[in-house]
């Protein structure tokens, strides 16, 4: 029986240059929609996943068309709280010239954040989530909810687990969303103790905890009893670990236009392969793959098109 994966976060409206008349100083602007899991839910759904995104959005026409995006892309929206009154967020990106870009936000007041603050809907949420097989969040999941809604989604989250679900976790650290570092670092050592899968990346494990190599970050992630662990260092490639097997798996070399999604994509990849059977190192090459190729067009998601060939369809 296929999979089902469940994918938990905020998903806002996308707003990227296009051009500007100099002369006149319009800005011409492309609309889209992207976050870290919903870029990772329909990759994964263009691979075969079984496949659900878990958020809330507003009751206007824009939420109304995102969702019908999504279903487009066949991720499931059933589990998508509409709130009235509200509207999603907003994010503006900007690229330099070697692809590598910035965010400015606005997202204070977007349902995404209130999605456990009831207890009640919490409950009735996760009594549709135990219905999958694996949970997959990230820690700008984690940094979106006050500290009791946060605290709510871990309890459920652990008594998932302890009913047989599996959880991925992409440290995704963003420095502006939390308080202080050091209630994302209390934070993250919470998850990371819930999950099966974590998919961190350098630069922002060492932002957060200072560690000084990649040994460093494997060391205290597994101490924290995570299995498998692939740590991604972006033209390096990842470090693979599972089953006391460490292997770095080389990434692909291309030109990069834009780095949106990269690890979003890689994550895709990797666990539709681990899903179909494939060996983590295998899994690896795959998320390279498709990273490889989403890195060299603009945006976050790329043309169906353009996808490369997979061997990860389950």
């Amino acid at each position: 029986m296929p999979k089902k994966v469940a994918l938990i976060g905020e998903s806002m409206l996308e707003l990227s240059r296009q051009s500007r008349e100099l002369s006149s100083g319009n800005l011409s602007m492309n609309l889209s929609y992207g976050g870290d899991t919903l870029n990772s839910a329909v990759y994964m759904a263009r691979l075969g996943v079984d496949v659900d995104y878990v958020t809330a959005l507003g009751d206007d026409a824009m939420s109304a068309w995102m969702i019908q995006q999504w279903r487009d892309e066949n991720v499931g929206c059933e589990l998508i709280e509409r709130i009235p009154d509200s509207v999603p967020g907003i994010y503006l990106v900007s690229v330099d010239d070697s692809g590598e870009r910035s965010f400015s936000y606005w997202r204070d007041s977007a349902p995404a954040r209130r999605l456990f603050d009831d207890q009640k809907k919490s409950e009735n949420l996760f009594a549709e989530l135990k219905e999958y097989d694996w949970l997959c969040l990230s820690g700008i999941t984690l940094a979106i909810y006050q500290e009791s809604s946060r605290q709510r989604l871990f309890d459920l989250i652990a008594r998932y687990r302890a009913a047989g679900g599996k959880v991925l976790f992409d440290s995704n650290y963003r420095p502006q969303l939390w308080e202080s570092v050091a209630s994302a670092q209390a934070a993250y050592q919470s998850m990371y103790q819930l999950t099966d899968l974590a998919l961190p990346t350098l630069e922002d494990e060492q932002a957060l905890f200072g560690d000084n190599d990649k040994n460093e970050i494997i060391n205290r992630i597994k101490t924290w009893g995570v299995s498998e662990i692939v740590l991604k260092m972006g033209g390096t490639g990842c470090q693979v670990v599972c089953n006391d097997k460490s292997e770095l798996v080389a990434s692909h070399k291309v030109d990069v236009i834009d780095t949106t999604s990269a690890g979003d994509s890689f994550n895709a990849g990797y666990l539709a392969a681990r899903l179909k059977g494939s060996s983590p190192q295998e899994a690896a090459l795959e998320g390279h793959n498709l990273a490889s190729v989403v890195i060299q067009h603009r945006g976050a998601i790329i043309p169906m098109h353009s996808m490369p060939n997979s061997s990860s369809t389950v």
